[in-house]
């Protein structure tokens, strides 16, 4: 079954030797993908068993060879986070060869992203022989891949973009349409006709092709649309967390309305009242995937608010601020009907960079 990964590149060696801007360079260039996990860095040096296990690295000839070094001696064993050994659970690399041939992998370099398929020929090794990679922390890797420049996230997917953000250091991108947009941006971009697939035209898919950003925009230009808010430029700060920023009413410059949204499917995509009860305007909140408490204390006891949009409304009220001002819940339904009417009516304003998933979505 194919799969897509994203790969991080700035490993812990790599940032201990002060080269995790060369990695993802040096994989383009070699074209490997590589997953890190050097037994020469610290945790392994400072064992009392150094020399046994460099000499049984010599013999790593497959990937379950390296594992098993690494079970043998208790390295990561019982810890949490990064260095749980789960993570050693590869399945990228672990596939048998004739089940890569369609998997798909994606890289960021200076901002711009690149795509790879997994060949049928590539092939596992752990080099341990390179100091360029030892120092690099790249020595588990598969070869014969080849890196393409797809480009900026001007014409990258939300869903691809945004799983670089945290995470393990290769990881599958597991998002809806993600595989299917990648393999689309494959044939589009790499191999013609190697791969022709469709992606469902919903508002889930949809959202899943925007990144946060144009979320936001698509949201403005509602506004803008139906009331013709302009949106203050000075309020789009990354440190105004509880709103994106702020509009003005064309009609009266007093009035004045704060946005806030969360696009993705994970609790960062939460949103809670309490957070807006100090704005002195009405309040527009809009999560596509996620849900909206009261309180974060009421999280905690999974009481989220009910929020019906009868006849797909664009909003509904789900509570007041301390100056008695709405705060209104944005139906993403009805904004992605919008998305959509604003795709085949040129009358609408909408920037290029939501519309062009239209493209794609059948």
């Amino acid at each position: 079954m194919s799969e897509v990964w994203r790969l991080q590149t700035k490993t812990e060696v790599s940032k201990k030797n002060k080269l995790e801007d060369k990695v993802a360079k040096e994989l383009i260039k070699r074209k490997i993908v590589a997953i890190g996990w050097t037994l020469r860095e610290d945790i392994y040096n400072s064992s009392e068993n150094k020399k046994e296990i460099d000499n049984k690295a010599r013999d790593i000839k497959e990937f379950s060879d390296y594992e098993k070094i690494i079970r043998e001696y208790n390295f990561f064993e019982g810890k949490k986070g990064k260095n749980n050994v789960r993570r050693l659970s590869c399945d990228l690399i672990k596939n048998k060869e004739k089940e890569r041939n369609e998997n798909l992998i994606w890289l960021k370099l200076d901002g711009e992203y690149y795509l790879a398929k997994i060949n049928k020929n590539s092939e596992y090794i752990y080099n341990q022989d390179s100091y360029v990679l030892n120092n690099l922390g790249a020595s588990n890797q598969l070869t014969n891949v080849e890196w393409h420049k797809i480009g900026d996230e001007s014409v990258i997917p939300g869903c691809i973009s945004t799983s670089f953000i945290r995470g393990q250091a290769l990881q599958r991108i597991k998002k809806n349409a993600a595989l299917k947009i990648s393999q689309i941006l494959y044939n589009k971009y790499i191999e013609m006709n190697y791969l022709s697939t469709e992606i469902e035209n919903n508002s889930e898919n949809f959202y899943s092709l925007l990144s946060p950003k144009d979320c936001e925009d698509l949201l403005y230009f509602f506004f803008y649309h139906k009331f013709k808010y302009i949106a203050v430029p000075s309020t789009n700060k990354t440190n105004t967390q509880t709103y994106e920023f702020v509009m003005l009413s064309p009609k009266n410059r007093e009035r004045k309305i704060y946005i806030q949204v969360k696009n993705g499917d994970s609790e960062i995509v939460d949103l809670y009242l309490e957070d807006y009860q100090k704005l002195d305007g009405k309040v527009y909140l809009l999560t596509t995937d996620g849900k909206i408490y009261e309180s974060k204390e009421k999280k905690e006891k999974k009481k989220a608010l009910k929020i019906e949009f009868k006849n797909n409304s664009f909003m509904k009220k789900i509570g007041s601020t301390n100056t008695n001002k709405k705060i209104y819940a944005v139906n993403p339904e009805a904004l992605y009907e919008f998305a959509k009417r604003a795709y085949k009516d040129e009358t609408i304003l909408m920037p290029q960079s939501i519309l062009q998933w239209f493209e794609y979505l059948k």
